[in-house]
């Protein structure tokens, strides 16, 4: 299955695409074009993104959170590429131990984050984060406050603008978001 690979240099290539998401070496993206043997190399920090599927994947910042340095990730979007907010899909591994000589076992977890509104750069926010909650209703009705009749939904809880920090499953809350971004992008 050939992907197109967009460097941000402005080149792109398209070819069969490896993409080592556990080790961020310094050839952590391998790009084969037709007929080589040999992939070519390239750092994530020179990715923009690829293109698999119809699926459109960037690299992206991840902020929040307790972990020491940057983590970036190759992170689906969601969202149309002019959205004036994106949402991004993606999958993490995660390995659970049960306990000293008690063995663990490894499963993949998909979580949703956000790029916020007139940031820029490459940082986005998990959707369980302080940006976010708790108060949703008054964090986000303050983002998209340039678009006041969305920002009142939003405020006054009504149905499909509102989730609280517990109470939805992560795949609900961006349903939620997804509502609001399409009403956003379409605002007057």
């Amino acid at each position: 299955m050939p992907a197109t690979l967009y460097l941000t240099n402005g080149r792109t290539y398209t070819g069969k695409l490896i993409v080592r998401t556990s080790n961020y070496s310094n050839s952590a993206v391998r790009m084969y074009l037709e007929d080589d043997k040999k992939p070519m190399n390239f750092s994530i920090m020179d990715v923009k993104g690829y293109e698999l599927r119809n699926n459109y994947y960037e690299l992206k910042e991840v902020k929040g959170g307790i972990r020491l340095g940057r983590e970036y990730s190759f992170m689906r979007r969601l969202t149309k590429e002019d959205s004036r907010i994106h949402l991004f899909e993606n999958t993490e591994k995660v390995t659970t131990s049960n306990g000293p000589n008690q063995g663990s076992y490894t499963y993949y977890e998909t979580n949703y984050y956000m790029q916020l509104p007139g940031e820029e750069g490459d940082a986005v926010w998990p959707l369980s984060s302080t940006k976010f909650v708790p108060n949703f209703e008054d964090k986000m009705s303050k983002m998209v406050s340039d678009c006041p009749s969305l920002a009142r939904k939003i405020a006054n809880k009504e149905e499909g603008y509102f989730y609280a920090q517990v109470s939805l499953l992560k795949e609900k809350r961006a349903n939620v978001l997804m509502q609001i971004i399409d009403e956003y992008n379409n605002c007057k």
